[in-house]
């Protein structure tokens, strides 16, 4: 008996659980059928919200020929006919003007309409065809988007019309014309029917007035009961409202046929519950196991997070660099993702901040994998190199080895002596820097140089510009210029420079521009703005020859960041050697001063700036402004005479002065600016 009542206990037990998976099956089978249901309906609206919208973007066609033929609107009949000829389904196009809007005419409504096979063009209005009076310029006179009539009889068709109508404005929002499209009833219920996905969908068209355009057939005429199940959408852009509509017995009947083979499945093959236990179980382990793996994934990125912000310096707000108070430098790094592929990276040396701004192709892992790899060989070359050319070059020739992937990283490598403004600087295919000051936004125009990571062997172009005391220099990744708020509106660089021109918190304003719209894009920044004065470039050396290397190298880089064209910079540096050879080799001194600024200079053009070099010397007396040109034979001429005159070539100024035993030679050359652009002026910030 016992056993019996364990039989019955487990039958009963069976029979709540068949009962119960039958109503889950039934309920799962309902749910797939009307979501099954829903997406064919959402296609339906969508190939009907495409016909209609391929139609009537011909009142667009047509509002473009408008624009042209104001003047002559004779020549908008070539524009309606071929409509007419193109959409067989149009009845007539016309284009109807407000009263008077050629003077002398209160009616004028050019039209193209057809008549069985043929389609005649006139001028059409008067006092027993006024249009104003119609419902389809009137409709569309007040409304912003298309208007829609609704169907009436002309006696010109067959069947009942609908008139699609468009008001056309000027800039001003003055009327110029009224747009329409005639189309018969016949054509919009083919449509319906032609879109329906199965025989009992019922389609009904509304304006956007509430008025009822179309209903395919077997719409209810006493409208919808709870026996239907009803869905309505706005298309746009052509401002209809589609109602869709499917009777609930659709899914039942289909609902009853799946249960009914379920539950004798079930009954026949009772091991399948066995079997489906067994799987759930082991999906739950499943689930468990990928649960884990994906909290473990989770923390391992955390902790690559923390390392990858670890491996970054941290400047805090206005943290002036190392505290010697010349400079303020600030950076900000926000991954899109717990990892990223922008970098950034500083150090000072003396009075010398060498910096690198960057950003890797790709996103995640792979991408901050790359970045770490960036960093550490711009520190270790950093360590070597003498210039940002040296610097780029190293990392490019180590990043193109076994780049599979062709992962590139675009970079930014700049050297500020920090005393003088001078700023050197490579630029690898990054975004252009921004120099802003009190009164202006000045953009540096990059040399065309490729990013890291495709040619070991490129040889790169070094540039340089000067930072005058109070201005910033503003380095960011695209992530900023190609961030999108909520509207999809990018960023962009015009206003970039606008909100750099304010002078405002440059991360707050981003923030604000993105509001709740999700990143895309690393957004990283780094500003440097010199806060001391500017000094001029000196340097004191002994009267060797090994010297005129460190004097050639000081002398370029300060004419190219003073700004000067790179032909007439190395003939300043001739004329430099030249003098700077004399010194050595006459002048029995035993070290050279040498000082670079940059003056205005009222000749040879007025209002320029010059570069002016000074070499002071402490050896004998000697005036090479005295030098007198003369046309003997090389081997008559005095010692030295020739590179004089070739220095008098050369420079625009020259001048000799002795002072407190020194001979004093200072040359001047005119600078031609040729790589600021000033994108922006402002007085008031």
């Amino acid at each position: 008996m016992r056993r019996y009542k364990l039989h019955i206990i487990a039958a009963l037990f069976l029979l709540v659980g068949l009962g119960v998976q039958a109503y889950v099956s039934y309920s799962r089978t309902r749910f797939r059928l009307q979501e099954k249901m829903d997406l064919e309906m959402q296609i339906a609206q969508e190939k009907l919200r495409f016909e209609l919208y391929d139609a009537l973007d011909a009142s667009s066609q047509i509002a473009e020929k408008v624009k042209k033929c104001l003047k002559h609107p004779d020549e908008l009949y070539d524009k309606t006919s071929e409509l007419l000829n193109r959409y067989p389904n149009f009845y007539s196009c016309y284009v109807a003007f407000p009263p008077y809007y050629y003077p002398l005419r209160k009616w004028f409504e050019l039209t193209s309409y057809r008549t069985k096979d043929t389609i005649i063009s006139g001028i059409f209005g008067d006092a027993e065809h006024d249009y104003f009076e119609r419902e389809w310029y009137k409709g569309a006179v007040q409304s912003t988007e298309g208007y829609w009539s609704t169907p009436y009889r002309d006696d010109d068709f067959d069947e009942p019309i609908y008139t699609y109508s468009k008001a056309m404005r000027d800039e001003e929002g003055k009327l110029i014309c009224v747009i329409g499209i005639d189309f018969g009833l016949k054509w919009i219920h083919n449509l319906l029917d032609q879109f329906k996905p199965f025989e009992e969908a019922v389609f009904m068209l509304y304006s956007s007035n509430g008025a009822l355009l179309a209903a395919s057939e077997g719409a209810p005429a006493d409208g919808f009961g709870n026996s239907w199940i009803i869905t309505s959408k706005t298309l746009q852009p052509i401002n209809i409202k589609m109602v869709t509509a499917v009777p609930k017995r659709h899914i039942i009947q289909s609902l009853r046929l799946g249960t009914l083979l379920s539950f004798g499945v079930f009954v026949l093959g009772i091991f399948v519950v066995g079997l489906l236990i067994r799987r759930m179980t082991r999906d739950e382990r499943e689930n468990a196991r990928l649960e884990t793996e994906k909290k473990v994934l989770s923390h391992e990125l955390q902790i690559a997070h923390d390392i990858q912000m670890g491996i970054l310096k941290d400047t805090n707000e206005k943290q002036k660099a190392q505290g010697n108070g010349d400079i303020e430098l600030q950076t900000l790094l926000v991954p899109m993702r717990e990892v990223g592929g922008d970098l950034y990276d500083f150090h000072r040396e003396g009075d010398e901040l060498w910096f690198i701004i960057g950003d890797v192709s790709g996103k995640g892992v792979p991408a901050a994998i790359f970045m770490s790899a960036a960093v550490n060989l711009f520190r270790a070359a950093g360590v070597r190199a003498t210039s940002p050319k040296e610097i780029m070059e190293e990392m490019n020739a180590i990043l193109s080895e076994n780049n599979p992937s062709l992962t590139f990283v675009t970079a930014f490598i700049g050297c500020l002596h920090i005393p003088t403004g001078e700023l050197l600087f490579c630029n690898a295919g990054h975004c252009a820097p921004i120099i802003s000051s009190q009164d202006s936004v000045i953009s540096i125009q990059m040399e065309p140089n490729i990013p890291l990571g495709y040619d070991g062997g490129y040889r790169f172009v070094e540039q340089g510009c000067m930072l005058d005391e109070g201005e910033t220099l503003v380095l960011y990744t695209d992530g900023v210029t190609e961030a999108r708020n909520e509207a999809r509106e990018m960023l962009g660089l015009k206003r970039w420079t606008e909100i750099v021109a304010t002078g405002e918190d440059l991360h707050q304003s981003i923030r604000r521009f993105i509001g709740k719209a999700e990143p895309t894009d690393d957004i990283t920044l780094m500003t440097i703005r010199k806060t001391s004065p500017v000094q001029p470039m000196t340097m004191c050396v002994t009267c060797h020859e090994d010297q005129w290397p460190v004097m050639k190298r000081a002398i370029h880089t300060f004419g190219l960041c003073a700004g000067m064209e790179k032909r007439a910079l190395k003939q300043f540096e001739v004329a430099a050697e030249e003098a700077v050879v004399n010194i050595l080799h006459y002048s029995q001194a035993t070290e050279i001063k040498m000082g670079l600024t940059i003056k205005n200079s009222q000749k040879p053009i007025a209002n320029s700036q010059c570069l002016i070099l000074t070499l002071a010397d402490d050896g004998i007396p000697f005036d090479p402004t005295a030098h007198i040109p003369n046309t003997k034979a090389t081997d008559e001429r005095q010692v030295g005479g020739l590179g004089i005159s070739l220095i008098r070539q050369i420079v625009d100024e020259m001048h000799y002065d002795r002072k407190e035993g020194e001979n004093i030679l200072t040359l001047a050359s005119t600078i031609k600016q040729v790589n600021l652009v000033t994108i922006n002026q402002s007085t008031n910030h």
